[in-house]
Protein backbone atom coordinates (compact mmCIF):
# COMPACT_ATOMS: atom_id res chain seq x y z
CA UNK A 1 0.00 0.00 0.00
CA UNK A 2 1.64 3.15 -0.40
CA UNK A 3 1.33 6.88 1.08
CA UNK A 4 -1.19 8.07 -1.47
CA UNK A 5 -3.88 5.28 -0.82
CA UNK A 6 -3.11 5.82 3.07
CA UNK A 7 -4.37 9.61 2.20
CA UNK A 8 -7.23 8.66 0.56
CA UNK A 9 -8.24 6.53 3.28
CA UNK A 10 -7.12 9.19 6.11
CA UNK A 11 -9.93 11.24 3.45
CA UNK A 12 -12.58 8.81 3.33
CA UNK A 13 -12.71 7.70 6.93
CA UNK A 14 -12.76 11.22 8.02
CA UNK A 15 -15.80 12.16 5.55
CA UNK A 16 -17.72 8.59 7.39
CA UNK A 17 -16.94 10.45 10.61
CA UNK A 18 -18.45 13.38 9.47
CA UNK A 19 -15.31 15.16 10.69
CA UNK A 20 -14.00 18.27 9.00
CA UNK A 21 -9.99 19.17 7.98
CA UNK A 22 -9.96 21.99 10.85
CA UNK A 23 -11.24 19.59 13.33
CA UNK A 24 -8.89 16.90 12.38
CA UNK A 25 -5.90 19.68 12.22
CA UNK A 26 -7.32 20.52 15.40
CA UNK A 27 -7.17 17.11 17.63
CA UNK A 28 -3.31 16.71 15.66
CA UNK A 29 -2.49 19.56 17.09
CA UNK A 30 -0.79 21.23 13.73
CA UNK A 31 -2.52 23.61 11.17
CA UNK A 32 -4.99 23.76 8.90
CA UNK A 33 -2.85 23.93 6.08
CA UNK A 34 -0.32 21.31 7.65
CA UNK A 35 -3.29 18.85 7.71
CA UNK A 36 -4.74 19.78 3.74
CA UNK A 37 -1.30 18.85 2.60
CA UNK A 38 -1.41 15.52 4.60
CA UNK A 39 -4.36 14.82 2.93
CA UNK A 40 -2.84 16.04 -0.81
CA UNK A 41 0.09 14.14 -0.61
CA UNK A 42 2.24 17.14 0.07
CA UNK A 43 3.80 15.16 3.30
CA UNK A 44 4.75 12.54 4.08
CA UNK A 45 3.08 10.27 6.90
CA UNK A 46 4.99 8.52 9.45
CA UNK A 47 4.31 5.49 11.44
CA UNK A 48 3.61 7.50 14.66
CA UNK A 49 1.36 9.48 12.82
CA UNK A 50 -0.81 6.48 11.35
CA UNK A 51 -1.19 5.49 14.98
CA UNK A 52 -2.56 8.93 16.02
CA UNK A 53 -4.55 8.86 13.43
CA UNK A 54 -6.17 5.94 13.80
CA UNK A 55 -7.47 6.74 17.49
CA UNK A 56 -8.19 9.92 16.26
CA UNK A 57 -10.97 8.21 13.84
CA UNK A 58 -11.57 5.99 16.54
CA UNK A 59 -10.78 2.86 13.98
CA UNK A 60 -7.68 0.67 13.18
CA UNK A 61 -4.23 1.56 12.17
CA UNK A 62 -5.19 -1.56 9.26
CA UNK A 63 -8.42 0.47 7.68
CA UNK A 64 -6.02 3.34 7.47
CA UNK A 65 -3.02 1.18 6.31
CA UNK A 66 -5.15 -0.82 3.61
CA UNK A 67 -8.53 0.70 3.43
CA UNK A 68 -10.63 -2.00 5.21
CA UNK A 69 -11.17 -3.45 8.79
CA UNK A 70 -9.38 -7.18 8.60
CA UNK A 71 -12.15 -9.86 9.41
CA UNK A 72 -12.02 -10.57 13.07
CA UNK A 73 -13.45 -14.15 14.30
CA UNK A 74 -16.79 -13.63 16.45
CA UNK A 75 -16.50 -14.29 19.78
CA UNK A 76 -12.96 -15.78 20.16
CA UNK A 77 -10.16 -13.35 21.72
CA UNK A 78 -6.60 -13.79 20.32
CA UNK A 79 -5.30 -14.57 23.72
CA UNK A 80 -8.16 -17.24 24.23
CA UNK A 81 -6.64 -18.97 20.59
CA UNK A 82 -2.95 -18.44 21.70
CA UNK A 83 -3.89 -20.30 25.16
CA UNK A 84 -5.57 -22.90 22.92
CA UNK A 85 -3.36 -23.72 20.09
CA UNK A 86 -0.79 -23.82 23.01
CA UNK A 87 -1.77 -26.52 24.59
CA UNK A 88 -2.67 -28.56 21.58
CA UNK A 89 0.91 -28.04 20.80
CA UNK A 90 1.92 -29.60 24.22
CA UNK A 91 -0.10 -31.92 23.97
CA UNK A 92 1.08 -32.99 20.59
CA UNK A 93 4.65 -32.61 21.55
CA UNK A 94 4.45 -35.16 24.50
CA UNK A 95 2.12 -37.87 22.02
CA UNK A 96 5.57 -36.99 20.09
CA UNK A 97 7.72 -37.91 22.88
CA UNK A 98 5.81 -40.78 23.44
CA UNK A 99 6.09 -41.90 19.86
CA UNK A 100 9.63 -41.83 20.02
CA UNK A 101 10.58 -43.97 22.96
CA UNK A 102 7.99 -46.52 21.23
CA UNK A 103 9.85 -46.43 17.65
CA UNK A 104 12.96 -46.78 20.04
CA UNK A 105 11.98 -49.68 21.65
CA UNK A 106 10.59 -51.31 18.80
CA UNK A 107 14.08 -50.78 16.89
CA UNK A 108 15.68 -52.31 20.03
CA UNK A 109 13.48 -55.47 19.60
CA UNK A 110 13.94 -55.63 15.79
CA UNK A 111 18.10 -55.74 16.84
CA UNK A 112 17.55 -58.15 19.80
CA UNK A 113 15.52 -60.29 17.35
CA UNK A 114 18.06 -59.79 14.05
CA UNK A 115 21.09 -60.94 16.87
CA UNK A 116 18.25 -64.79 17.84
CA UNK A 117 18.27 -65.36 14.26
CA UNK A 118 21.58 -64.75 13.45
CA UNK A 119 22.95 -66.85 16.67
CA UNK A 120 20.25 -69.65 15.19
CA UNK A 121 21.14 -70.05 11.41
CA UNK A 122 25.28 -70.66 12.90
Amino acid sequence: MDNTSIKENIRKIRKERKMTQEEMADMLGISITAYRDLERGGTSIMNGNVLRLAELLNTSTEEIVLGYRPIQMPGRKLEEMKAEYSARIESLEKENEYLRKLVKSLEETIATKTQIIEMLQK
